[in-house]
C-alpha cells in the first residue's frame, strides 16, 4: 500500500515556475510498490517481485536475508556499454523496464554535461539505490516541506540543557564502542522512523524501571542535509568490516579511516541476536538475518553525524525538542 506525500519544490529551468511533484510512499519497504517507486516500470516491478516471491520460497531463509531485496531488483540491470546519443540511452532503459519518470529525470537536457559523466547503469542503480534508502526518511517528514525529521529515545537524565533551556546537542553523543566509533571520537545517531525510535524506547523502559524514556525529535532542513553531502552505505562487506571494527573497541585503520572524515552516514542499524558482533571470529560471520536490526519487518535506518563540527552545524542549522514522555512502549 501506499501513502501520499510530495517532493520538495522544484525550479523549472526553463520556465521558473515553481512545481511540486507529487509521488506515493510505499508502506512496506519489501513491495512491488517499492519497486515501482525507485524507478522500475509498472509490468518489470511485477515481474522482478514475482522471481523474488520464488526466491524466498525456494532457497534458506539465510541465502535469502544474504540476497537483500534491493540488491536483487538491482540485479536486473543489464551490463551493457551505450553510445553517448540521447536517443539510444532513453530506448535502452525502456527496453530494461524502466519507469517514464526516472527515464525523463536521468535524461534532463538541462543536465546533460552530468549525465555523461557516468553510464546509463550507473545512473539507474545510484537513483535507485538512494529511492529506496530515504523512503524511511520522506515517510516520516512528508508533512514538513522542506525539513527532515529525526528521533532519537534517550534516558531523560541523560538529556542536558543549555543556559536558557534549550536541549544540549552534546548531551546527546553516544558513548562507544558503537556502530561507526570503537574508541573516543564525536558521534550522534538518530533514526528517520518514529517506529525505530519507540521500539528503542521501549527497550529502555523494560530496562530501567526508574527512567523515564523520552523521545527527541531533531528537525534539520533538506538543505544542510544535502550539502553535506550524506554518505549512503548499504549492508554489504564494508558496513560489516567497520561494524565489526567499531564494536571491538578498535579504531579504523587503513583505508577504513576515511570512514572518519564523513560528516553524515546513512546505513542500516546493527544488532546482535544471538553471538554479539565484537564475539564474532572476523566480519565475514556477520549477516543480515543475525545483525541487522528490523523493526515491524522493515529494515532500521539511522542517520549519524560525525565530528565536533557537526555538534556546532547541528546547533546553528537544527532544532532539538521534546516530543513527549509518556507514550506506550514499542512492541
Amino acid at each position: 500500500m501506499f501513502s501520499e506525500a510530495s517532493s520538495l519544490s522544484e525550479n523549472s529551468v526553463d520556465s521558473g515556475v515553481s512545481l511540486v511533484r507529487s509521488f506515493v510512499i510505499p508502506e512496506f519497504m519489501e513491495s512491488v510498490e517499492t519497486l515501482e517507486y525507485i524507478g522500475w516500470g509498472e509490468e518489470k516491478a511485477t515481474d522482478i517481485w514475482a522471481r523474488w516471491e520464488i526466491v524466498k520460497q525456494t532457497e534458506s531463509n539465510e541465502i535469502t536475508f544474504q540476497q537483500r531485496f534491493l540488491e536483487y531488483a538491482l540485479s536486473a540491470i543489464p551490463d551493457l556499454k551505450l553510445e553517448d546519443r540521447q536517443e539510444d540511452w532513453d530506448a535502452e532503459m525502456l527496453n530494461w523496464g524502466v519507469g517514464d519518470e526516472l527515464r525523463a529525470a536521468i535524461m534532463d537536457e538541462a543536465y546533460t554535461n552530468i549525465r555523461l559523466t557516468e553510464s546509463a547503469q550507473y545512473w539507474v542503480k545510484d537513483t535507485m539505490e538512494i529511492r529506496y534508502l530515504i523512503i524511511p526518511q520522506v515517510a516520516t517528514s512528508s508533512t514538513i516541506p522542506g525539513r527532515l525529521i529525526l528521533y532519537k529515545a534517550i534516558a531523560k537524565d541523560r538529556v542536558g540543557q543549555g543556559p536558557t533551556g534549550e536541549i544540549s546537542i552534546e548531551s546527546l553523543v553516544s558513548g562507544t564502542p558503537s556502530d561507526f566509533r570503537g574508541v573516543g571520537g564525536t558521534t550522534l545517531y538518530f533514526t528517520p522512523n518514529l517506529e525505530v525510535a519507540e521500539h528503542c524506547r521501549g527497550y529502555i523502559r523494560r530496562r530501567y524501571n526508574a527512567a523515564a524514556p523520552v523521545m527527541l525529535e531533531l528537525s534539520v532542513p533538506n538543505s544542510f542535509i544535502e550539502a553535506l553531502p550524506p554518505y549512503f552505505l548499504r549492508f554489504g562487506d564494508l558496513w560489516k568490516e567497520i561494524v565489526y571494527t567499531s564494536r571491538r573497541g578498535l579504531l579504523l585503520r587503513g583505508d577504513l579511516k576515511r570512514i572518519y572524515q564523513l560528516p553524515l552516514i546513512i546505513a542500516p542499524i546493527a544488532c546482535s541476536q544471538n553471538r554479539t558482533i565484537s564475539s564474532l571470529d572476523d566480519y565475514h560471520q556477520i549477516s543480515s538475518a543475525r545483525h541487522v536490526l528490523y523493526v515491524e519487518d522493515s529494515e532500521a535506518i539511522q542517520y549519524v553525524f560525525q565530528g565536533d563540527t557537526m555538534l556546532y552545524s547541528l546547533e546553528e542549522h537544527g532544532e532539538a525538542r521534546l516530543v513527549s514522555e509518556t507514550s506506550g512502549s514499542a512492541s
